[in-house]
Parts: C-alpha cells; sequence; structure tokens
C-alpha cells in the first residue's frame, strides 16, 4: 500500500506542476468525530459525539477561473473517541482513536464573485499510519490483531471560501463514503466506522 501511495502522489504532484499557475500551499486545523454501526456488538461498543482536533497541511493547483478544476495533496491527522464496555461489566472505557491519512481531494468549484468561491468533490484517502488504542481496546472481541483502519477508503468535501488580504480562507465539510474500519476485525460483518467533521485551512497562491 506504501508503494501505491508514493505512485498517486507522484502523479499528483506531477498533474499539478502542469496545472500552472495556480499552485499554492495550505495549512489549518479539523475538528472530528467518529460515528458506529456496531451490529451484534451495539450494547458494547458506542460511538461519541466527543471531536477531536487535529492538523492538515498540504498543495494545492487549480485549474480554470469562473469554473475550475482544483486538486490537493494533504496529510491529515484525525481522531475520535469510542465507548467500550467491557464483557465483565464496571465502568465503560473511553478509547481516544488517533490516526494520520493522505487526502487527494479533486473538486470542481464555482466562483459567482471575485471574492468567493464554492467547491465539492470527492476524496481518496489512503491511512498513513494509526495508533493501537482501538486495537487493543477491541481486542477481547476478536483474536484478529492487524490494523483496526482500511489502508484506503472514500470520501467527500464540500465548502466555501474567501479571499482575505492575499490568502484564501475555506471552510468544508467532509465525511466518508465508505467504511474506514476493517470490518472483519471485530468479527460482525454488520461493524463499521465511518468520519465527518469540518476543516478550516488558509493558502496561499506561490505560482
Amino acid at each position: 500500500m506504501k508503494k501505491i501511495s508514493v505512485i498517486i502522489t507522484l502523479v499528483m504532484v506531477s498533474f499539478l506542476a502542469k496545472a500552472q499557475p495556480g499552485i499554492g500551499l495550505k495549512a489549518g486545523m479539523n475538528l472530528t468525530n467518529l460515528y458506529t454501526d456496531a451490529g451484534s456488538f451495539g450494547n458494547n461498543v458506542k460511538e461519541s459525539l466527543d471531536t477531536r482536533t487535529g492538523f492538515v497541511f498540504g498543495v494545492w493547483g487549480r485549474i480554470g477561473q469562473k469554473v475550475y478544476l482544483q486538486p490537493e495533496i494533504l496529510v491529515a491527522t484525525r481522531g475520535g473517541e469510542v465507548e467500550i464496555q467491557p464483557f465483565g461489566g464496571g465502568g465503560p472505557e473511553f478509547v481516544d482513536v488517533k490516526y494520520t491519512d493522505l487526502d487527494i481531494p479533486l473538486l470542481v468549484g464555482f466562483r459567482p464573485f471575485k471574492f468567493l468561491r464554492i467547491m465539492a468533490g470527492p476524496v481518496a484517502t489512503i491511512k498513513l499510519n494509526e495508533d493501537k488504542k482501538l486495537r487493543e481496546a477491541l481486542g477481547e472481541y476478536t483474536s484478529n490483531t492487524g490494523e483496526v483502519f482500511k489502508n484506503a477508503s472514500y470520501g467527500y468535501q464540500l465548502g466555501a471560501g474567501v479571499k482575505l488580504l492575499g490568502f484564501e480562507l475555506d471552510l468544508r465539510k467532509e465525511g466518508s463514503l465508505s467504511d474506514i474500519n476493517m470490518s472483519q476485525f471485530a468479527g460482525d460483518p454488520q461493524f463499521s466506522q465511518r468520519a465527518n467533521g469540518w476543516t478550516l485551512t488558509l493558502a496561499k497562491k506561490i505560482l
């Protein structure tokens, strides 16, 4: 999967290089929460509405003016909280989940005014790493010791951006279109997790 990540990244970098003069850098923060359909584990594994703050940074390219295409390559740290109720009873355990993704959005945008943009499109996500907390917490439900989150998943972004003092400020809603969880990990085909949240980024055109 890492080889595929490298290939996709190189292809996108090449694409961005050809997208001149609209190339820039961006960075910001995201707010994410995980929502869970725990299947037959519904009484033991529950989602939390608590959000987790992460960061995002990367590069973007833009082709077009009034209507434009905007591919991006972004590194994003995300997280959430999952409530685990042990089989043996007692109080629930709240697991703070953290993971890092490589996001590759391909957005279509429209500029109704010179200072305002709206955009939406699909996002391919490649997992870079995950912590072990959720894997360990789910250990009593399965003998599978593999990774919890899928190596690749798909989602969407939609939002708006404004130009401000030479910078571009974007606010986007993002969500999953496919499970981010390895369903077989928990031994239940109905067990699934998806992520949703918001990103706020500040971008600067460099070329």
